[in-house]
């Protein structure tokens, strides 16, 4: 019987995978992480083991991973002390285990790369198996390189006992499933700009590209990547270029906007339909609130195009079942309009 340890399992990704494992491996024996029990969790969910703890907690992290076959974090994936404490307790067993991580495809972004292509399409893109030396070498400073890369250390000094892997997904679109948060960010943070200023937006050409995934699809790969860990791992790399790509799809930034701005005009929330065109310095001051520096230009400006080759040649994963984000888009807008609170969480 596998022990499983998840965490983030009130968030969008990691409620999504929780419930997933949950009602198809019975199994499985699951614990999880809470901060905060939610309430009927229990009950819910009989037969989980709950683990009260925080990212500020390593020893509870440390202690609960020790105890497990595979950990699968999907908390904050920037949170070094909380990712080097599940490490630690995976490491102290001394046997074969596995840790899956949730970073993201902001490490490919490439709006601190260069300003060559804000607001216009940058022809690079990244596949996981013939870029990966590339991907594992990114600067530091690019978004999730530093847990990424020590996670990448771990995995390769531990090669024979810890089996490391990161799944980096795109932009998400789709409702989730989750006992928590069930969206994604992109939809929470662009709609209440765009109702700030009153039109949606795109830098200069807005022909910047990013890949987006549905979170049925991305449960998938995780659901046959945990699937090969609780079988041994064969046939799956792990440690350093054990990376994941997970797009099924591309859109320009301009094509978001027109979407977008669609939906927001038929429910009268915009005068137009019509997405504006908008200079450099507009973008840096969008989202300035956030903590990543310069947030608007990869919100708004930026490319970022992996190619998701591992997981289709490893774990048979087909991507696409899901409906096309331009079919779902509308109804992750409304959703997102018809929460009680709309300031993203």
């Amino acid at each position: 019987m596998a022990k499983i340890f998840l965490t983030g399992v009130t968030g969008y990704v990691g409620g999504s995978i929780f419930v997933r494992l949950y009602e198809q491996y019975p199994e499985y024996k699951l614990t999880v992480l809470l901060r905060k029990t939610p309430d009927a969790f229990a009950s819910k969910f009989p037969g989980v083991k709950i683990v009260n703890g925080a990212w500020e907690t390593p020893a509870v992290l440390e202690d609960a991973a020790s105890e497990v076959d595979i950990v699968v974090h999907c908390g904050d994936s920037d949170h070094l002390g909380a990712v080097t404490a599940l490490l630690n307790g995976l490491i102290k067993q001394n046997r074969k285990v596995f840790y899956i991580h949730l970073s993201g495809t902001g490490t490919l972004s490439d709006y601190q790369d260069t300003d060559q292509f804000r607001g216009k399409l940058n022809p690079k893109t990244y596949s996981d198996i013939h870029d990966i030396d590339e991907i594992t070498s990114r600067p530091m400073e690019r978004l999730h390189r530093v847990t990424d890369s020590a996670i990448q250390a771990i995995g390769e000094h531990y090669k024979d006992t810890v089996k490391t892997a990161i799944v980096a997904p795109p932009s998400i679109y789709g409702k989730g499933w989750g006992p928590g948060r069930t969206d994604s960010f992109y939809i929470p943070l662009f709609v209440p700009e765009v109702r700030k200023h009153g039109f949606t937006m795109y830098c200069n050409e807005g022909s910047n590209r990013k890949g987006w995934t549905h979170i049925e699809d991305l449960v998938d790969v995780y659901q046959l990547l945990i699937a090969s860990a609780v079988a041994g791992g064969e046939g799956v790399t792990w440690g350093k270029n054990g990376y994941f790509l997970t797009s099924t799809q591309e859109a320009t930034q301009k094509e978001l906007a027109t979407a977008v701005g669609k939906v927001l005009h038929e429910k009268n929330i915009l005068p137009s339909p019509e997405p504006k065109q908008v200079d450099e310095g507009f973008v840096s001051k969008t989202l300035a609130q956030f903590f990543v520096p310069n947030f608007g230009y990869y919100m708004l400006a930026s490319n970022s195009r992996g190619v998701p080759e591992r997981a289709k040649k490893e774990l048979g994963w087909g991507g696409g079942r899901a409906p096309p984000l331009w079919e779902v888009l509308p109804d992750d807008v409304e959703a997102f309009l018809n929460r009680p609170d709309e300031n993203f969480r």
